[in-house]
């Protein structure tokens, strides 16, 4: 039988055809992205905004009742230790035995609480000279090639702090003598006849006026608050955390403070985790466990000094932190099983799914501590469509 030029045509066509069909219904390789399995510097954080205040303040009140005259400073105004701060005309006719009575209370008080802060004050003193010792201790050794340089910076850091505890202590003493000065003379104001004398309040301690509550003249009530004094220099930082994350935290944990107004970063460490917490109601109308954690600015006040008090800062806590950690992207990973990571390698143009076990995760990356060998490709961005055996094309 003679085959036809017509019939090669034909023939020819229908392979062709078929081919086409059999090659359109074979699955196509499923684009992905990937990302190589390395190892890299890793630390987890936790970030928060918080608020600056003055570290040691001080609220002076009225030591009795009487009429305030008219106060001449204003908010932002500095004080020197002694300078008047306003004067107040005791009013007779509320001068009694028992106000004589309270007022020799108020200065036995007065005098208990300045004995309680020269001791505070001996104590800190011995604190910082250990410390100061013990930085120079280690400071030798790490000169003589012994030690680590993250050991001697947690010395440095530990002397900072016993530098600044021993700056307030000797502030609460100022103040406490202040509180006698006060006292006193409230007491002399009652042993004077009539209790005509006006009464003078100094100031204790060199700062700034932070806030006047009674700038007007007018009779006040023995204890009513009139101003508040601190020293702008000695800031610290409120943040109110989740309770979540603050049982994450300890005292002397490393923070960067930033978007403060500069971009430059400056370092803080953690104070005090407070023991108490309160409830707070989030924007979207969720009730939070917030706790308050107080940080301690370490960088130099030259680097800060535009910092006030009440400014709005955003503090970054360093969790745990590691030089050498095996990880991949975060978004790798999903659940399968219970607690059970899983992620997708790509080995030869497919995808092999494989389980692993994770440990420390941050916002983009996640410790992989078994299951991968540096240098594997994981799929970044796996969906529906990536199984196991699935032929797979890496986009560029």
């Amino acid at each position: 039988m003679k085959i036809t030029k017509k019939q090669i045509y034909i023939s020819i066509f229908v392979v062709i055809t078929i081919f086409i069909i059999v090659w359109g219904f074979l699955p196509s390789p499923v684009p992905v992205s990937i990302e190589q399995v390395r190892d890299a510097p890793l630390e987890v954080t936790i970030e928060e905004e918080g608020i600056t205040r003055v570290t040691d303040r001080y609220t002076i009140s009225a030591p009795v009742t009487g009429y305030l005259l008219r106060i001449q400073h204003e908010v932002g105004d500095s004080v020197r230790v002694g300078q008047k701060l306003f004067q107040i005309q005791p009013v007779p006719d509320l001068i009694s035995a028992r106000q004589r009575e309270v007022a020799e209370a108020q200065l036995e008080a007065a005098k208990a609480r300045l004995q309680q802060t020269k001791e505070n004050l001996n104590l800190a003193q011995e604190e910082k000279q250990f410390a100061d010792v013990e930085l120079q201790r280690i400071q030798n050794l790490f000169e003589s090639g012994i030690g680590s340089e993250q050991g001697l910076d947690n010395y440095r850091i530990s002397a900072r702090r016993a530098a600044t505890q021993l700056a307030s202590a000797e502030f609460s003493v100022r103040v406490a003598e202040h509180e006698v000065r006060a006292a006193t003379s409230a007491l002399q104001a009652f042993q004077k006849s009539g209790g005509q004398e006006q009464i003078s309040i100094d100031s204790p301690v060199q700062g700034r006026l932070l806030k006047i509550h009674h700038i007007s003249e007018g009779t006040v009530q023995a204890g009513t608050p009139i101003l508040e004094i601190g020293d702008p220099y000695s800031l610290e930082i409120k943040i109110d955390l989740l309770s979540t994350d603050a049982v994450q935290i300890n005292r002397g944990s490393s923070v960067r403070i930033k978007r403060w107004g500069s971009n430059q970063i400056l370092d803080g460490s953690v104070q005090v985790v407070e023991p108490s917490g309160y409830t707070r109601i989030s924007a979207l109308g969720v009730e939070e466990q917030r706790v308050p954690v107080i940080v301690d600015i370490l960088s130099q006040h030259e680097q800060w000094k535009q910092l006030g008090d009440g400014y709005r800062v955003v503090a970054e806590f360093i969790i745990w932190q590691d030089d050498e950690v095996i990880q991949v992207p975060s978004s790798s990973l999903f659940r399968t099983e219970g607690d059970q990571w899983s992620l997708f390698v790509v080995e030869n143009g497919k995808a092999h799914f494989r389980n692993v076990d994770t440990g420390h995760q941050s916002g983009l990356q996640t410790q992989i501590i078994d299951g991968l060998q540096i240098g594997e490709d994981v799929i970044t961005h796996p969906d529906e469509r990536i199984e196991d055996g699935v032929k797979v094309k890496i986009r560029n």
